[in-house]
């Protein structure tokens, strides 16, 4: 089974939920729309990124969390 990782940024209140209820390996679906980036580093070499800028986060298992709360559906709303 292949696995691809994704940059996701998250604001304000959603991502204070995600970091709450989000643990490593737990599946999510992520709705919201892709930024590209470029930069020059500091040797001057291009460089491209991609990250997802989330407007909902759902949660499809449940992770594990240090209050025992339950992982809601959040979105940005």
């Amino acid at each position: 089974k292949d696995s691809e990782f994704h940059r996701i940024t998250c604001f304000n209140g959603l991502g204070q939920n995600v970091a709450k209820f989000c643990s490593k390996g737990q599946m999510v679906t992520v709705e919201g729309r892709i930024h590209y980036t470029r930069w020059e580093d500091q040797d001057g070499t291009k460089r491209y990124g991609c990250e997802i800028i989330a407007d909902k986060v759902e949660f499809l298992t449940k992770g594990s969390t240090t209050t025992g709360d339950s992982a809601p559906d959040i979105d940005e709303d």
